[in-house]
């Protein structure tokens, strides 16, 4: 399938998270306002960082591998297998930490203990998020483009009826809960989805641990894992910054404009996802990794352009429809968040092509340098110009991340990754 064809497909999807995404938006500030949508924040970050220490970070990992070894039934299971006992023995460890220090964790990020009973119900839910996310990122692997969106919309779907109902029931609590448990539900919608699936069986998954793939899989997640706890950290940080030198009604704001910058941008993630990366896995030769690069820009530029532009222009509309009037000081955070949008856009071309060629050693350097400066650069930023400083931060950072990708992709994947 081409890029058009997935952009197309995948745009069709994004119209429905967005919708779905925009109407759970509304809910929660309506329901429980900008200093809820910060803790809800904190919440999302933290369940990111506990997936990754389960083994969530093994999904780019099963995408790439899946693709390289379409037609090698033995290999493409052992990496499942692998991936499903690694993920087992990394659980066992965090739910024992996370069960038992609920309270403490609650206080310190959730800015209550009351919220500990949420992260013992998050402590069982984990197998639910680890598992349904392997499942997608086998089908993207095995290039099943049209399944892997109408499922992950199913899915879409499926979590906004719950955050909704909780939300609107029982506000902030309500809210807390659904995000730890949707995924629990979601996986039931998945697993019945897949049901007729030739590969969706016992057998596919129970093949004995090879050392060779243990590496495979630990080595290439290390590049998802040190993603996500390099951006997830430093929202955290970030977050918590904010609500301490300004306020937390402040941090709802910020947390207000990284929603809207990470809906619009996720129809080029999702193209990036479901065709980029398993594309550019399969490329061995220089002159068609550059032309699929140049087909990807050509492509994503002016539709990130068109967004972020329409996004800035509209910006009251967008606050007064998808939020409340307790969110108009963010207003004054569109302009640099959608220019560092654009750039984003373009540089994470040069992110997949260095994780599809298993560039471990500069994606993970990458990350943790420039997580690192997001949070320097916010620091700074917020001490002098307030809360707008922020959206300096992330549109510099972001530039410098694209020089750097195009630095690397000049001298070092021309040269010997190709």
């Amino acid at each position: 399938m081409t890029l058009i064809k997935t952009s197309v497909l995948s745009a069709i999807a994004t119209i429905i998270q967005v919708i779905s995404g925009f109407i759970v938006t509304k809910v929660i500030a309506v329901y429980v306002g900008p200093a809820g949508l910060a803790i809800i924040g904190q919440l999302q970050n933290f369940i990111n960082l506990v997936l990754l220490a389960s083994g969530d970070f093994f999904k780019t990992a099963i995408t790439k591998y899946t693709a390289q070894f379409q037609d090698d039934e033995i290999k493409k299971h052992e990496i499942w297998s692998t991936a499903i006992k690694i993920a087992g023995v990394l659980y066992i460890v965090v739910f024992v930490s996370l069960f038992f220090f609920s309270n403490e964790i609650s206080a310190y990020l959730l800015t209550s203990s009351q919220y500990g009973y949420v992260l013992k119900i998050l402590a069982f839910s984990i197998p639910f998020f680890v598992l349904n996310g392997l499942l997608l990122a086998i089908l993207n692997g095995q290039r099943q483009i049209k399944q892997y969106i109408t499922l992950s919309i199913s899915l879409s779907i499926v979590s906004l009826v719950l955050v909704a109902i909780l939300s609107i029931f029982y506000a902030l609590e309500g809210a807390l809960v659904a995000y730890v448990i949707n995924q629990s539900v979601v996986l039931l919608v998945t697993l019945f989805y897949l049901r007729k699936e030739s590969w969706l069986k016992l057998k596919s998954f129970s093949y004995k641990l090879n050392q060779d793939n243990v590496r495979k899989i630990l080595g290439f997640g290390a590049i998802s894992f040190t993603a996500v706890i390099a951006s997830n950290s430093s929202m955290l940080y970030i977050r918590d910054y904010i609500s301490t030198t300004i306020s937390l009604e402040s941090a709802g704001h910020w947390q207000a404009i990284w929603i809207l910058s990470t809906v619009s941008l996720s129809l080029i993630t999702t193209s990036l996802v479901t065709y980029l990366l398993p594309t550019l896995s399969s490329i061995k030769e220089k002159h068609l990794m550059s032309s699929e690069l140049k087909k990807a820009l050509y492509l994503i530029l002016p539709i990130a352009s068109a967004i972020s532009l329409s996004m800035y222009l509209l910006r009251d509309f967008i606050i007064e429809i998808l939020y409340t009037k307790e969110f108009l000081p963010m207003g004054e955070l569109f302009l640099w968040q959608m220019i560092g949008n654009v750039i984003k856009a373009c540089a994470w071309l040069f992110g997949y092509l260095f994780v599809a060629k298993a560039m471990v050693k500069y994606c993970v350097s990458i990350e943790i340098i420039f997580a690192l400066m997001m949070v320097l650069l916010s620091v700074y930023f917020v001490n002098i110009y307030g809360l707008v400083g922020v959206t300096y931060a992330y549109a510099l950072n972001t530039f410098l991340y694209l020089i750097t990708g195009m630095i690397i992709y000049k001298f070092k994947v021309k040269e010997n990754y190709v």
